[in-house]
């Protein structure tokens, strides 16, 4: 029993083992009724397995067992990651710096830099009354000589060298000053300006002639507030330039080159440098008075030839020579000139009646003095000595219409709208013909003062009406040279290049609105040179500028001083 009832307990829960004998008499039959209703409720369970041996294989058991629910994984948090800090731009260091004027152009400095890495670097620099600019970037690289222009004469310029940085961004810290030079031609001359022109620069020019036929001429860049802020010309060269010039789309310039007989155009650089070159050895073939630069980069310029003929019918000499006006081509690429246009094709030079005014040692005819584009694609000149305006077609094979002269399309219902020995004219986009009207030439009581003439042109009725005029208070009378260019905010600027008295009368650039009133005016004169010089001070032509001259950055417009 005590193995059997040990055993069947052991199979329960509790592992109780229970020894009989030890048991009192009296509880003997209850505990022996109890371990025998245990005992079958033990016969319910399956017996105990036998204990295996080698020679029996233990028997094969199969039941189906209660899954134990398997606990629901306990998600792992994603990491948060740690922020990586955004590496600061590494910005080359100056290493030295400074400033020097142009041996060539007092108006133009060299600031050189030395950093420590290849970046791009560009230059602002200031005065409290001409302004503040910034160059344009440079190109990457270790040494700089970053050129500073637009300066004004003998003015202290303060500087800071931005070196950009790999983001974009330009760091300033190294800082310096200088001082512009000075323009020896205009030591004496004294410039008094008025107002603000609508133009950031205005491209002109400046001349004295002295006694031993040397003419000092200057290219100049005038600010808005009329004071000069680039030059070209000089000892040296300045006996050699023309005075036209023009703005190519590149921002270099280009003018007609004198040097004797010869004729060239010179393309330079804002620095002054020479970019291109072509002589037109010829004479006959010479440019002058204007030119424009066609599209496919050939030249179309006011050229003159020589004719002789016998006048002695009329008076004059049995070989009378006259110049006569053409407008010539120059092809760069083949060296060659080309006649387009040829006024005594349209003209009859031996004619009387076709005469105005001969003028000089070989008798200018026609003295053309002016070319520009017409809305239709032709060509406006204008032909200072018969005081008329023509427009000439695009193919170049007809004279569309004559303005003025002896022989005008178009009659003048108020004869105080004729013009006389005009200048730059041209016709404006509304059809209008705008002119600097000299008014040389006139009969007595109807001249000595000049203007700036613009007139409407009927076609139906051929007449000629003023539409705008304008005229200084008190007047001021230019016999020659001058000029009247039309904006593009409808304000005129109007060069009276030329004092019948430089020494007391000065020259004088002013811009007038569409009402006639003056928006700026600059007064130039130089009594200490006009004694000396044969001629002069004078300017031919005053122009709309570019908006830079080395491609800077306005950031400060200039103010006048107190």
């Amino acid at each position: 029993m005590k193995d059997a009832f040990g055993r069947c307990l052991a199979v329960s829960r509790f592992h109780i083992y229970v020894p009989i004998p030890k048991l009192g008499r009296a509880l003997a039959a209850a505990a022996f009724a109890a371990l025998i209703a245990l005992s079958f409720a033990c016969a319910d369970s399956p017996a105990p397995a036998p204990i295996a041996s080698a020679a029996t294989p233990p028997p094969t058991i199969s039941s189906t067992a209660t899954p134990t629910p398997t606990p629901a994984p306990t998600p792992t948090p994603t990491p948060t990651p740690t922020p990586t800090a955004t590496p600061t731009p590494v910005v080359p260091s100056v290493i030295s710096h400074s400033a020097a004027i142009s041996e060539d152009n007092p108006l133009i400095a060299f600031v050189s830099v030395s950093l420590s890495a290849p970046a791009r670097v560009a230059v602002e620099y200031e005065n409290e009354y001409a302004g503040k600019f910034r160059t344009a970037l440079s190109e990457p690289d270790s040494e700089h000589v970053v050129p500073v222009a637009r300066l004004r004469a003998d003015t202290a310029y303060e500087y800071a060298v931005g070196v950009e940085s790999p983001d974009g961004a330009l760091a300033y810290g190294a800082r310096g000053e200088f001082v512009s030079g000075e323009i020896a031609t205009f030591a004496t001359m004294r410039s008094a300006a008025s107002g603000r022109s609508s133009q950031s620069l205005i491209l002109a020019d400046y001349t004295v002639s002295f006694p031993d036929n040397a003419n000092f001429r200057h290219f100049l860049m005038l600010d808005e507030l009329g004071e000069t802020v680039w030059t070209y010309g000089g000892a040296g060269r300045a006996t050699q330039i023309s005075t036209v010039v023009h703005i190519l789309p590149n921002g270099n310039l280009i003018h007609i080159n004198r040097d004797g007989p010869t004729r060239s155009f010179h393309e330079i650089t804002p620095l002054g440098d020479i970019a291109n070159k072509a002589d037109i050895s010829d004479e006959a073939d010479a440019p002058h008075h204007d030119f424009a630069v066609l599209d496919d980069g050939r030249i179309l310029y006011v050229g003159r030839y020589n004719f002789t003929f016998d006048d002695s019918a009329n008076g004059g000499d049995a070989e009378t020579t006259a110049a006569v006006g053409s407008l010539d081509i120059y092809d760069p690429a083949s060296g060659t000139v080309e006649r387009v246009w040829d006024a005594a094709k349209f003209w009859d030079i031996t004619d009387p009646a076709q005469r105005v005014e001969w003028a000089g040692s070989t008798l200018r005819w026609n003295h053309m003095n002016s070319l520009s584009r017409a809305p239709d694609g032709g060509w406006i000149a204008s032909s200072r000595n018969r005081h008329q305006v023509v427009s000439i077609s695009p193919d170049f094979q007809t004279v569309q219409w004559r303005l003025g002269g002896p022989d005008g399309d178009f009659d003048f219902p108020d004869p105080t709208d004729r013009f006389a020995t005009q200048h730059t004219a041209a016709q404006l986009p509304n059809g209008n013909v705008l002119v600097f009207d000299n008014r040389a030439a006139l009969p007595d009581g109807e001249g000595y003062y000049s203007r700036a003439l613009e007139l409407r042109l009927d076609f139906d009725a051929m007449t000629a009406v003023k539409a705008w005029e304008f005229s200084p208070d008190p007047p001021i009378y230019s016999r020659s040279l001058s000029s009247a260019y039309r904006l593009d905010n409808g304000n005129t600027l109007i060069n009276f290049g030329r004092s019948e008295d430089p020494e007391t009368i000065p020259i004088a650039i002013i811009e007038a609105d569409a009402d006639g009133r003056e928006v700026f005016r600059l007064e130039t004169i130089d009594p200490t040179v006009a004694k000396e010089a044969r001629d002069g001070p004078r300017r031919y032509r005053a122009n709309p500028g570019p908006e830079s001259v080395l491609g800077e950055t306005t950031l400060r417009a200039p103010k006048p001083k107190p």
